[in-house]
């Protein structure tokens, strides 16, 4: 009885954070997580497991306080509050709320301590510290941040005792013992909210059309065809906030400056009352019309509207589309392939050194470079050099990131370079930050060759506000550089100096890393300039958490309600209801958006826009060039119409993947998942975890088989796989190391021994078919060939660019393969030499994932958003899968025939043969995708990525 008691405990803490908990004298502190009030005990969980019993009566009374507003029990209150309202049987700390009068003057108390003491950070002037910017939305606060019915993360912050609380340490006004309690008192009674009068009306698809249609008439008829427009009107329509809208125009305005090649900044022309539609004479950004184009063919989103005046602003503008909306073009063109085209960036950094006028090298001879060089820094895993070079407009800042810190990879040994020979440094890439002639920054990512890349590798850089935690060149560089260049202190200079005689070369060293008042001077400059050009745009107010077009390009994604679906189809909530309802093909994808609460997730309310606008009436034919999908979460594939002309409709019939259904799931995967791999007919499924541990479900039974903590030598699990005949297990790690263990009938591990090969992270692991020899990667640009019985290597495969990302050993055990995305190798394992070397992508960082068939005839590369295949006898490249975002994980089917790939909480599953998708499954969570697993028989695929917790098991029927 005890058990089942204790795991309905953890089961209640496990969502919940902990927290510092002191008693009432002051002397004693804990951390822990609260899980209940039993009685008068207070229950808590350590990290450690321990669970702790407490009189309530021995807490501070700020404890006690918290758990009254965390565990009291729920009761009904009037109806005429605004929102679903919750009471304390108890009461909260300043009384129990009577009735609608009380519930009105607690919120009105709440919204005015909030708009004098946090206002100013979030969500005055558009500002958005953390994202979040409507702190005096009591309605939107009290279904996120001060949500009545779970633990609020705004007590916590409020309540913090360290440097997590708010407002900051230092800044005034603050908020007083009185004040916090009226907040708690107010999420207590449920969030009431203060009812108003509606002020807004509802602007429709047609008033938005008039006023483009009025502006554009005005402008001189030669200047027409110049002239774009960008919308905010469907979310002003959806009742965001005006805070949270000026948000949206400040990261508008700072991103199409942030793409503009003019000398002069670009203010956006408002248009209409509400502040909502925009004019951009696209002259002024100097972008052509190549360039809108390219913004027109990546546009999911634009309702052509058949009226007189719609037809009239299309002639008037020369284009299909005159106008696009605020928020998908942030997230859109803050990012690849948008960003670059947009921007104009050339394909590499020479390049673009050639278009600024800038000669890195010359400056390095000449003594005209600065350097500064330090162990770490924020975005890179290991030691990194910047250098700045003077250029036309400003600053030409480059950085040198390396995947190691040992031999050519270690600046305090080989501070100079780049170039060729064992004294100098050898990169693996580098981030170019210039300026441009408005004041503000561009970007470009590079691989060591100076070729233009999307992201970064993670093993080299990292951006944790990313869900996939990848450097994405254009926003992770705007979120990261949002005051600008971040100053740095030059570590091997001041070590050189320090060291005279351990440096032979030391005033060659010298001369390029300077004194750090010079760095200095150079930083503030930029910083200030920067900082000028945001102010004229009436940014002032700047940091990295509040950073306007990362915050909205991440906000982009977020899950859709029925009023935000709505309004992007110009329709108020009742009337696109009932239009749904008598729709023939999008009602059972929008039907979740009937329940209360219910949310569709954004990548498939994309694919099936330009349908629905069809389905629902709001158009007549399809005439966008977009293609019109169907994405169903299971089920077989109906017909999917083709891409077509202008007002002509197609439809062909797609080749069938049959239903995928749900066969079992598994909760609670508090560390995510990092490693995936099912075994013995499918009857197993193991989990590796980023906590070094692992897990064996039954599929079967739909429980655990076992589990282990703690391996030892491993650190983060990256990489599992079966023998064939599922006898044994081989669980690489983070370290390299990789452990074999025999598996039982039911599930039960034994280790038998390991490989200690690896001196990086395993990436890849493949087994021979008689279960013999295994073939494995790692992130340090080898893969190795050896013998499972005795764990002795047998031969090496080198001269790769980046990270082996996948391996295939033939079933003769004869030809070993492997690839980093950039090229595949081919290595005879009896003569132990490489006798074929083709390259595939252009660069191996810009393949997030790669797999192999079974058979060995087909490679996939993930390159950019799309995945490219070959046929590897022949050599040929097979039609390219094209994709809308990073794929981060590939495994083909057994057969070969399908290919599934790991997006943004999803998995898509592609025909190998007509390079097309079929199917699309949503997985848990937001997070990406980044491990999946299919049965040797192909009957069963899962996937998940690390910061998820439901892991399911998905079946093809």
């Amino acid at each position: 009885m005890r058990s089942a008691t204790l795991a309905v405990l953890f089961t209640t803490g496990s969502a919940l954070q902990a927290r510092e908990w002191t008693d009432s004298t002051g002397t004693y502190k804990v951390t822990a997580e609260f899980v209940t009030l039993r009685g008068n005990q207070v229950v808590l969980e350590k990290s450690s497991g321990e669970i702790i019993s407490i009189p309530i009566t021995r807490l501070s009374p700020l404890d006690q306080a918290y758990v009254r507003g965390q565990s009291a029990p729920k009761i009904e209150m009037p109806l005429e509050v605004t929102r679903s309202t919750i009471s304390r049987a108890d009461g909260p700390p300043a009384g129990t709320i009577h009735g609608v009068a009380e519930a009105r003057d607690l919120a009105g108390r709440t919204e005015a301590i909030l708009q004098r003491a946090c206002h100013r950070c979030h969500g005055e002037d558009g500002t958005s510290e953390g994202g979040f910017n409507f702190v005096t939305n009591l309605e939107k606060l009290a279904t996120t941040y001060a949500k009545p019915t779970s633990p609020s993360q705004l007590v916590d912050r409020i309540s913090a005792r360290d440097d997590s609380v708010m407002p900051p340490v230092g800044e005034d006004p603050r908020l007083s013992l009185e004040d916090i309690e009226v907040i708690k008192s107010w999420i207590a009674a449920g969030s009431p909210t203060i009812p108003r009068s509606e002020t807004r009306s509802f602007v429709t698809n047609e008033a938005v059309v008039e006023s483009i249609h009025s502006h554009v008439s005005k402008v001189n008829e030669r200047g027409r065809r110049f002239m774009r427009y960008f919308t905010l009107t469907h979310l002003y329509n959806a009742g965001v906030s005006e805070d949270e809208l000026q948000t949206y125009r400040n990261a508008f305005a700072k991103l199409i400056n942030s793409l503009s090649w003019n000398t002069d900044l670009v203010v956006p022309e408002v248009i209409d009352d509400a502040k909502t539609i925009f004019a951009v004479d696209i002259r002024q950004l100097q972008w052509n019309k190549e360039i809108w184009q390219a913004i027109e063919d990546a546009n999911p989103y634009f309702l052509e509207l058949v009226g007189p005046e719609a037809v009239a602003c299309r002639e008037m503008c020369e284009t299909p589309m005159p106008s696009v909306r605020v928020d998908w073009f942030v997230f859109a063109a803050s990012k690849p392939p948008l960003y670059h085209t947009t921007l104009g960036l050339p394909e590499s950094d020479r390049a673009l050194e050639d278009l600024l006028r800038v000669n890195v090298q010359a400056n390095i001879d000449q003594e005209q470079a600065i350097r500064a060089g330090f162990n770490r820094s924020g975005v890179s895993q290991n030691n990194r050099l910047i250098e700045w070079h003077k250029s036309p407009y400003g600053s030409y800042w480059k950085s040198y990131d390396f995947g190691g810190n040992i031999g050519r990879q270690n600046l305090f040994e080989c501070p100079l370079g780049p170039a060729s020979g064992n004294r100098y440094f050898q990169h693996d890439g580098g981030e170019i930050i210039f300026t441009l002639p408005n004041g503000l920054l561009g970007f470009l990512l590079v691989d060591e060759a100076g070729a233009r890349i999307d992201q970064g590798p993670t093993h080299i850089v990292s951006d944790p506000k990313q869900p996939d935690r990848a450097v994405t060149n254009g926003v992770s560089c705007l979120s990261c550089h949002y005051a600008g260049i971040i100053p740095k202190r030059d570590e091997v200079g001041v070590a050189v100096r320090l060291n005279r005689t351990a440096f032979q070369e030391a005033d060659d060293i010298l001369a390029l890393y300077r004194p750090s008042e010079e760095l200095d001077r150079l930083m503030s400059s930029d910083s200030e300039r920067f900082a000028s050009a945001l102010r004229r745009l009436g940014i002032s107010n700047v940091s990295r958490s509040g950073e306007p077009v990362s915050a909205i390009a991440a906000r982009f994604q977020d899950d859709i309600d029925l009023r935000s679906a709505s309004a992007e189809f110009g329709l108020q909530p009742q009337e696109f209801l009932k239009r749904l309802a008598q729709s023939t093909r999008v009602a059972r994808l929008f039907s979740s958006l009937t329940i209360e609460g219910g949310t569709l997730k954004r990548d498939v309310f994309k694919d099936v826009f330009q349908s629905a606008c069809a389905d629902l009436n709001l158009i007549t034919s399809t005439t966008h060039s977009g293609e019109l999908s169907r994405s169903t979460q299971s089920g077989p594939m109906a017909e999917i119409p083709a891409k077509t002309q202008p007002g002509t409709r197609a439809s062909v019939r797609q080749p069938s993947v049959g239903s995928i259904v749900e066969v079992a799931k598994f909760d609670d995967q508090r560390w995510g998942v990092s490693a995936l791999a099912f075994g013995q007919r499918n009857k197993f499924l193991v989990a590796g975890h980023p906590d070094r541990s692992l897990t064996i479900f039954n599929v079967e039974e739909q429980s655990i088989a076992g589990h282990l903590k703690s391996i030892e030598g491993l650190q983060q699990i990256s990489q599992c796989l079966f023998t064939p005949d599922g006898s044994r297990l081989m669980v690489g790690g983070s370290t390299g190391q990789i452990m074999i263990y025999g598996v039982s009938h039911e599930g039960i591990l034994s280790q038998l021994g390991q490989f200690a090969g690896h001196t990086s992270e395993v990436t890849s692991i493949a087994v021979s078919a008689d279960g013999k020899f295994v073939l494995s990667g790692e992130s340090s640009k080898q893969a190795r060939f050896w013998e499972l019985a005795t764990g002795e290597e047998v031969a090496r495969l080198d001269g790769f660019a980046g990270a082996v990302k996948a391996v295939h050993l033939a079933r003769n055990n004869r030809v070993a393969m492997a690839t980093d995305g950039e090229k595949l190798v081919e290595f005879d394992l009896s003569r132990k030499q490489v006798v074929r070397d083709r390259p595939l992508t252009r660069s191996w960082a810009s393949g997030q994932a790669a797999a192999f068939s079974a058979d060995g005839d087909t490679v996939a590369v993930g390159d950019s958003y799309n995945v490219r295949l070959w046929n590897i006898k022949s050599g040929r490249e097979l039609p390219t899968i094209e994709g809308n975002e990073i794929t981060w994980s590939l495994r083909f089917s057994p057969d070969g025939s399908l290919l599934l790939g790991g997006g943004n909480a999803k998995v898509n599953v592609w025909s190998v043969s007509k390079s097309q998708r079929l199917s699309v499954q949503n997985t848990s969570g937001t997070g990406y995708n980044q491990t999946l697993a299919i049965s040797d028989d192909g009957k069963l695929f899962t996937g998940l990525g690390s910061s998820n917790r439901a892991l399911y098991v998905y079946g093809f029927r």
